[in-house]
């Protein structure tokens, strides 16, 4: 009756020894890694012998299949039950090709209630190993290449920019010592003659308003219509028009502005002249004309 008792216990314990073995891909390219995990379940009072990798890579002349890159083991309690789980992860390389084997293993394990041992087997697994693919691309077919014609073109490159940077060192140059300072004296002529030009014409607004015309005082007021356009023309075109005659500035202008401009300004100066040298004094409409004119040739 005890004997069948532990025949019973023994049978009992057997079934809830649980094994597990897998890889994580069953075709892979020669030199990849595989993942081949064992994993045992058992009741705390049964001890597991220890499980050794090296004795399922070899093939049946004891060449090794793989080569074992890594191990690692894992025991955890698993909980509200009396059982162990122990994990193996091994990290294989095959190293041949073909169909290869990581071959069953047959491993001890002891009762410690009963001291009863007995063989439990872990089974095999097959792998299919393949040779990586060629690459679309040659990479080099033993061909001689000739180099020459390479170094030609490095060098004619580099000649190139070397040639780019020396022009752009003297561009900058030439920049910096004459383009600029032309650059700053034509921008600053034309803000000089826009400056001249505002202020001739300030000041013929303020001559209007002097009221020369309504008080009788032609004389002077021509006078003034004159200096003005004459300092405007002498600024503008850098000639000493406040001093020359009327004849003189028509001749000194014949080259600084156009024919009919010129002949313009010479009628008006000598219609002014007429009334402040000859006692001339023309109709209010004239000089409200001359005015006008006076603003034309401010340009």
């Amino acid at each position: 009756m005890i004997l069948i008792l532990v025949l019973f216990l023994t049978n009992h314990l057997f079934s809830q020894i649980k094994i597990q073995n897998f890889v994580d891909k069953k075709e892979v390219f020669l030199g990849d890694i595989v993942n081949y995990h064992v994993i045992i379940e058992h009741p705390k009072e049964v001890v597991v012998a220890k499980f050794d990798i090296y004795d399922v890579i070899k093939d049946t002349s004891g060449v090794e299949n793989f080569v074992v890159y890594s191990t690692k083991s894992i025991v955890t309690n698993k909980l509200f039950t009396n059982k162990i789980k122990q994990e193996f992860i091994f990290k294989l390389i095959p190293v041949q090709l073909g169909p290869l084997k990581i071959y069953e293993k047959s491993i001890e394990w002891n009762n410690s209630l009963t001291n009863e041992k007995k063989l439990i087997t872990i089974p095999s697994i097959e792998i299919i190993v393949k040779p990586y693919p060629k690459p679309h691309k040659k990479i080099f077919d033993g061909e001689i290449i000739d180099i020459k014609g390479q170094i030609w073109v490095r060098n004619y490159l580099l000649a190139v920019l070397f040639l780019l940077f020396i022009f752009s060192i003297l561009g900058w140059v030439v920049y910096q010592y004459k383009l600029k300072p032309q650059l700053s004296t034509q921008s600053s002529n034309v803000l000089q003659q826009v400056d001249i030009k505002e202020i001739a014409l300030k000041k013929l607004d303020e001559l209007w308003q002097k009221n020369y015309i309504s008080n009788g005082l032609i004389r002077e007021f021509y006078f003034e219509l004159t200096e003005i356009v004459r300092w405007y023309i002498e600024k503008k075109f850098e000639i000493n028009a406040l001093e020359l005659t009327t004849e003189e500035l028509f001749i000194a202008l014949k080259k600084k502005v156009d024919k009919r401009y010129n002949i313009e300004l010479k009628s008006f100066l000598n219609n002014a002249d007429l009334a402040k040298f000859a006692k001339y004094v023309p109709e209010e409409k004239q000089i409200i004309q001359d005015f006008e004119n006076a603003k034309k040739f401010i340009v």
